[in-house]
């Protein structure tokens, strides 16, 4: 099949797929040429697929990439500052899991690291079941392009009955790559039965250099498991961020989760939890702040499959410019799923006069004894409330300020975890400098 056959145009696949190749294990190499088979065959989506009426990818099917051949970081001093000593860090360059950079030597107990390759070729079966049950909310042809040309990740598992106290911190970097080169981030995470752990994936650049990211991260939460997970997206402001996370939740557990965006200049996150036991809890919270001329496009599915859950999802976001926002959640109640509780929210603060959002929240529903509720709101700040600030001696600035403010305090606080909080307050304050956070 010759480049111009493929779904994206990139340079030197065919000595890449060799590199490949001869790294992975026999399950391995089976699994991406399967991948790449059914990639190569698929098609890109459009503006006439539903589920992306709202985002184009014209651009990006146009170009042609190539596949990051060095794996160094050169922005030390930045990350750096970014990154906290307190945490576990665990550090990726462009797709490469970096020991040098991570902090691997003195791990607590219940607690386990390893590059992911690594774990496929000695034949990991928890990840090879884990994977190939779960599937996607959208299109598959990136997750497909992921699982045939990913280099490494990363594998975490956390044991049964493990309490990790220290926040444990993926950071996948993109470093020293050339306009439109196309990286794979992967991470598999696995919580044991009882386990308790937060975790914090960052996707990152400091360069502005437009690039292709595309990542995939698969978690399976055992029963009675308590997890706090927060993705940050925080890529340059010219690339394009293309994400599928895929959860597990088993009985009795809970997840605690935060999707947080705040780079690239076109986003599209795919999370998908699939609900495979009785009486979870499941949060699904994300903020956006975005500006100029980005575009954010989120779609969320849960598929509740036993009874007894609970869940609750409140999506905001904050535009400024001419950006733009896309929202498309969906909970679906099968018909055992008696019991289910579940509450959806998706609220937008417009700054900019030329931003626009499309939101469609969705519920579908197949049993008879559940309390589901779905709403959405679009709005601007009030003229109201900015004039009466005024009369009280505050500035028109300030009190657009502290309004602001207020709209995003509401759901950063909803984050448990310090250490995650304060370094999206951070970011969010470089976005937005005239907010004071």
């Amino acid at each position: 099949m010759t480049e111009q056959d493929l779904p994206l145009k990139i340079e030197g696949l065919e000595q890449y797929q060799t590199k490949i190749e001869k790294a992975s294990g026999a399950w391995g190499k089976v699994f991406r040429q399967k991948s790449f088979n059914q990639w190569s065959e698929s098609q890109m989506p459009t503006a006439k697929d539903e589920e992306w009426k709202y985002m184009s990818l014209a651009d990006v099917v146009n170009r042609r990439f190539q596949l990051a051949t060095r794996h160094q970081l050169i922005e030390s001093r930045q990350f750096e500052n970014y990154r906290d000593k307190a945490d576990i860090n665990i550090v990726l360059i462009n797709g490469v899991l970096w020991g040098e950079l991570s902090d691997l030597k003195h791990l607590p107990q219940g607690l386990l690291v390893s590059s992911l390759n690594d774990s496929l070729v000695h034949g990991n079966s928890e990840i090879q079941d884990t994977i190939s049950k779960l599937t996607p909310n959208d299109n598959k042809s990136f997750l497909w392009m992921n699982q045939a040309l990913f280099l490494d990740g990363v594998f975490i598992q956390v044991a049964k009955n493990a309490v990790i106290e220290p926040l444990v911190h993926i950071i996948h970097v993109t470093s020293g790559v050339e306009a439109n080169t196309i990286v794979f981030p992967r991470s598999f995470i696995s919580i044991g039965e009882s386990a308790q752990v937060d975790i914090l994936e960052s996707h990152i650049s400091f360069e502005p250099v437009a690039y292709l990211s595309n990542a995939v991260t698969d978690m399976r939460i055992a029963s009675n498991a308590v997890v706090g997970y927060c993705k940050v997206q925080a890529e340059s402001h010219q690339a394009v961020h293309i994400g599928t996370t895929r959860i597990w939740q088993e009985t009795a557990s809970s997840l605690d989760s935060f999707s947080f965006n705040h780079g690239g200049i076109m986003t599209r996150n795919n999370l998908s939890i699939l609900i495979k036991g009785e009486g979870t809890n499941t949060i699904m919270n994300g903020l956006y702040g975005i500006d100029g001329n980005q575009l954010v496009d989120n779609h969320t599915l849960l598929d509740i499959q036993h009874p007894n859950c609970t869940s609750y999802q409140l999506y905001k976001g904050l535009l400024n410019g001419a950006s733009r926002a896309v929202f498309n959640g969906k909970i679906y109640v099968h018909s055992q799923a008696q019991k289910t509780n579940a509450y959806q929210l998706n609220k937008h603060l417009l700054l900019g006069k030329d931003a626009r959002v499309d939101t469609k929240p969705q519920l579908e529903i197949f049993a008879d004894d559940v309390k589901c509720t779905h709403g959405a709101t679009i709005g601007q700040l009030s003229q109201e409330e900015i004039f009466y600030m005024q009369s009280r001696c505050i500035t028109k600035q300030m009190a657009i300020q502290l309004l602001s403010k207020g709209f995003i305090d509401d759901i950063i606080n909803t984050i448990k975890n310090d250490s995650i909080r304060s370094k999206l307050s951070r970011l969010l304050l470089k976005k937005f400098p005239e907010i004071k956070l």
